[in-house]
């Protein structure tokens, strides 16, 4: 059975026989792991890491959580946007707007348990760059530029980062008007109005995709805008040269 003089087992020698159950091991290893956008509600922590990862690049994420719905204790399968959260949880925002706190399997004080996440960027590819300050006879006008660069750019997405000013009065009312919509948008990060005069206002966007801006009433009158970051979205990794300046980020090196 066991040969000590000569180190076999069954005829085998000892270190051979432990390459082959390391070799073992570690297929069994790779071909038993999860896959890695998918998460128990044990797995919080892992869950937020990655979406943080993501986050950080300027990656939408969406997701699937399944759980239980701590208000009434009733089973809950919702899927939507993960938004930017803090202290060991999560936000889901679904279409109509609606936002729930995530917490794991045992969460008790979040909106939901947990009981499985599953995670998806946007976009796999993003390309991100800069576009200079310009001015515009109006938002749609604006919008059109926009739209060239991302047609040629052959985009599946495009977001924007961008401040802008624009001549035109607008009530308290008006504005709430504007807010309101934004509010209803999905693949919009955040935006505020950073000053508003009797003559004129200046708003942010972050993150916000193009195609989402298109129904906003935005009085007319001419708009200049600060310096533009840019992401163009992409599923798949493009294989075009961009002019100027660029970088490419891919989800999948940012998940580990």
């Amino acid at each position: 059975m066991f040969d000590r003089m000569r180190g076999r087992v069954l005829g085998i020698n000892i270190v051979d026989l432990l390459v082959v159950l390391i070799v073992v091991f570690a297929v069994f290893s790779y071909v038993s792991k999860p896959d890695e956008s998918s998460y128990g509600g044990n797995q919080m922590y892992s869950a937020i890491q990655d979406f943080q990862r993501l986050d950080s690049r300027g990656f939408f994420v969406e997701a699937e959580i399944n759980g239980t719905y701590l208000w009434d204790n009733t089973p809950f399968k919702k899927s939507g946007l993960l938004l930017s959260s803090s202290g060991g949880r999560l936000r889901l925002k679904t279409t109509d707007g609606t936002i729930y706190v995530i917490g794991g399997e045992r969460a008790y004080l979040e909106d939901v348990a947990a009981s499985s996440i599953k995670m998806e960027p946007v976009d796999n590819y993003l390309v991100v760059f800069n576009l200079d300050e310009g001015s515009y006879n109006g938002f749609s006008d604006l919008l059109a530029y926009l739209e060239r660069v991302k047609s040629e750019m052959n985009a599946a997405h495009f977001y924007v980062d961008v401040e802008i000013a624009v001549d035109a009065p607008m009530t308290p009312a008006e504005r709430q008007v504007v807010y309101n919509e934004f509010t209803g948008l999905y693949l919009v990060r955040n935006n505020y109005f950073s000053r508003t005069e009797p003559d004129g206002f200046v708003m942010n966007l972050v993150k916000a995709e193009l195609g989402e801006l298109s129904g906003l009433s935005i009085p007319p009158g001419k708009i200049t805008t600060g310096r533009i970051r840019a992401f163009a979205g992409y599923a798949s990794e493009p294989e075009q040269d961009f002019p100027g300046d660029y970088h490419i980020v891919a989800a999948s090196d940012l998940l580990l």
